[in-house]
């Protein structure tokens, strides 16, 4: 059916976070994207996506919203320069989502379907155990579905009597 929403379903949130990726990895070739979890010992150049939240709300009788809100960590090196180059990727990653003017993420799930940017905001640069420096970003998206709604069987011929 034409402008019908596609249905929520249990890889939501993966598709989301692939999406990210995908989004932040054409701008950051040479970086490594990790999902989910800090590795002990980050590499330089690393990009942690990590699901934080998500409040939903109801906008209609058929449609309601996901916001979500995602930690777009970055790991450089130990050297005095990379509290710096923190900041440059974390700025990157800012115009990337906010800075666009479409401000959404397509959603690599097959569908048609996007990822609406909210805020973006970022915090100071801390030094890791190992003295890498990293700085971390919140994304807010916010995502439109339809609600699971019973489909009826269409009338596909009508006609008239005469008697």
């Amino acid at each position: 059916m034409a402008g019908h929403l596609p249905t929520a379903t249990e890889d939501d949130i993966i598709n989301e976070m692939e999406a990210i990726i995908t989004h932040f990895s054409a701008a950051f070739p040479d970086a490594t994207f990790v999902r989910q979890n800090i590795p002990e010992q980050p590499d330089p150049d690393t990009f942690v996506i990590v699901f934080q939240g998500e409040s939903t709300s109801t906008e209609t009788s058929l449609t309601y919203a996901a916001e979500r809100d995602w930690q777009v960590i970055y790991v450089s090196g130990t050297d005095e320069n990379d509290s710096a180059n923190v900041m440059r990727a974390l700025g990157r990653a800012e115009k990337l989502t906010v800075g666009d003017p479409k401000m959404v993420i397509p959603i690599n799930d097959g569908s048609m379907r996007y990822m609406r940017v909210g805020n973006f905001g970022i915090s100071q640069v801390a030094e890791l155990e190992g003295g890498q420096k990293s700085g971390l970003g919140v994304l807010q998206t916010v995502v439109r579905k339809a609600r699971d709604i019973q489909a009826y069987e269409k009338i596909m011929e009508a006609g008239v009597r005469s008697t």
